[in-house]
């Protein structure tokens, strides 16, 4: 099995965020129902490493129609803004 990959990310205050893409190793999304980015963390600063392509550690919200084992099984997920927090926007309902 391979991990889903975040394709883009638009929280562009991350520390992990360059050029719309995440250079973390992976994320966590999900803090009970809410599809969370759990890895996020506001800073001016940059982290990761430029040649990372993040891809999804573990997700949280059982109720997402990806979510297997708490294993993200879409092939990929778009990050961005949903209420000014930072949200899987690939986030469905089972």
């Amino acid at each position: 099995m391979e991990m889903a990959k975040v394709i883009r990310c638009g929280v562009n205050s991350c520390i992990y965020n360059m050029d719309h893409c995440c250079h973390t190793i992976a994320i966590t999304v999900g803090d009970g129902d809410q599809p969370r980015c759990d890895t996020f963390w506001h800073s001016t600063l940059k982290g990761g490493y430029a040649s990372s392509l993040a891809g999804v550690g573990s997700c949280k919200v059982s109720a997402c129609r990806y979510n297997t084992k708490y294993e993200c099984q879409a092939l990929g997920i778009t990050v961005g803004y949903c209420d000014r927090e930072p949200f899987c926007l690939s986030f469905e309902l089972k």
